[in-house]
């Protein structure tokens, strides 16, 4: 118990203190883009993400070749689908007048129609989702050839992916200068 509440008065005074001499305290320098005058004189810079990945035209062409090569698959389970869900309806429709033998081989043919199509389906997501990440990753390392260009061309100390800061002035982002150097490549 005793410890406990040493800690706590440790943690009390440890967050008192600084708010005491708070008000005496000079300013201290802000870290900002090429701030003039001040003691640190960082270049940093920020880069949106999301506008690079939608804006840049070696996403576009990955997700159009995604779409191409993953048309004919999705196509596939479309009419698994279809002809699944054709077998579900004359079941529900010509059930009650089928014989039994008839009803048990379509009940039968629905059920591995219908793992099949899952089966379809989860290999389906599974590919789509590799091939979107090795995309990525390709699309990522192309990014950071840029980034790294431009930090050694405009002599940044620091760039940040915008996501990541709480506020960030225009001057410092330069998520078109980016933009624009993947679309000379």
């Amino acid at each position: 118990m005793k410890r406990v509440a040493i800690a706590v008065a440790s943690l009390g005074l440890m967050l008192s203190v600084p708010a005491a001499f708070a008000d005496n305290a000079p300013a201290q320098p802000q870290a900002a883009a090429a701030v003039p005058g001040s003691e640190t004189n960082l270049k940093i810079a920020v880069v949106d993400m999301r506008m690079v990945i939608d804006n840049s035209p070696q996403m576009k062409a990955a997700a159009d070749s995604l779409r191409k090569e993953f048309k004919p698959r999705q196509d596939k389970i479309v009419a698994a689908q279809q002809a699944l869900q054709k077998d579900q309806d004359k079941l529900k429709r010509d059930g009650s007048v089928m014989s039994q033998s008839d009803s048990d081989a379509l009940q039968a043919q629905i059920g591995t129609e219908s793992r099949d199509l899952q089966r379809m389906q989860e290999d389906y997501m599974q590919d789509l989702r590799t091939a979107q990440q090795t995309a990525m990753q390709s699309f990522l390392t192309s990014v950071d050839a840029v980034v790294q260009k431009m930090t050694q061309k405009n002599g940044y100390d620091l760039i940040l992916r915008r996501d990541t800061v709480a506020y960030a002035s225009p001057r410092t982002d330069i998520t078109q200068q980016v933009i624009a150097a993947l679309n000379q490549k």
